[in-house]
């Protein structure tokens, strides 16, 4: 189950810097994006293929990584989107990182 929700944040955080960089221009975003997203995505493949202490690892350095930078983005100003979304999708993510630790 945790898993699959991985891959959701995987995605979401993809389509988010495809759509920071088609709304503002920023390569930043669309580098960021892609990159966290498809570190997601893979983290979740190799916790569902067998691999699942590793893509553990991965999901939560990557979704804690990502609460930091959008974190310290809100403690400045504050936006829901993008930054309010993500925060909100990295804690959801790092509770369900940290009830499934132990599989």
């Amino acid at each position: 189950m945790v898993s699959w929700l991985v891959l959701i944040y995987g995605i979401l955080v993809a389509v988010g810097g495809v759509m920071g960089y088609a709304k503002a221009n920023s390569s930043a975003s669309l580098i960021a994006g892609l990159g966290a997203g498809i570190l997601l995505a893979g983290s979740s493949v190799a916790m569902m293929k067998g691999s699942y202490q590793t893509g553990w690892w991965i999901a939560l350095v990557v979704s804690i990584l990502l609460l930091g930078r959008f974190g310290m983005a809100a403690m400045k100003e504050f936006k829901m989107m993008p930054g309010g979304m993500v925060i909100i999708m990295s804690l959801i993510v790092l509770a369900a990182l940290i009830m499934n630790r132990g599989r």
